[in-house]
């Protein structure tokens, strides 16, 4: 019995964490132009449980055998508009999380959780 347990633990299966993955989206998503930052989600056992800093903290990854879900909670630029800048978030993070793992995204959600009104600091010499 043993034998078949470790046949099917030995399968080649590359297992990606849902940290890995959290850290590609959001790498993704900070390249896109009208994002400001990125928001604490909502608090979940999951993020309960994981205490600290990482990228699971604004993002929430659903990882299922061959398909990955995502939540990010993002703050967008004041002069930018939402659904552009959603729109475009998006594509950049389901483009970047399936180049680099091999797996299909199926949802990429977006949150907006608010909105950065600081206006640029401008040199004046």
């Amino acid at each position: 019995m043993q034998t078949d347990e470790k046949k099917e633990n030995n399968g080649g299966g590359l297992v990606i964490s849902e940290e890995v993955i959290a850290a590609i989206a959001l790498n993704a998503a900070k390249d896109v132009d009208g994002v400001a930052g990125f928001a604490v989600r909502t608090p979940d056992v999951h993020s309960i449980l994981k205490i600290g800093d990482g990228p699971l903290k604004s993002v929430r990854v659903w990882a299922g055998d061959n398909d990955i879900k995502l939540q990010i909670y993002i703050i967008i630029k004041d002069s930018k508009k939402i659904p552009t800048v959603a729109c475009e978030v998006q594509r950049n993070v389901k483009n970047a999380v399936q180049s680099m793992t091999g797996r299909v995204v199926t949802k990429v959600n977006i949150s907006i959780a608010g909105v950065d009104f600081t206006e640029p600091i401008e040199n004046k010499d």
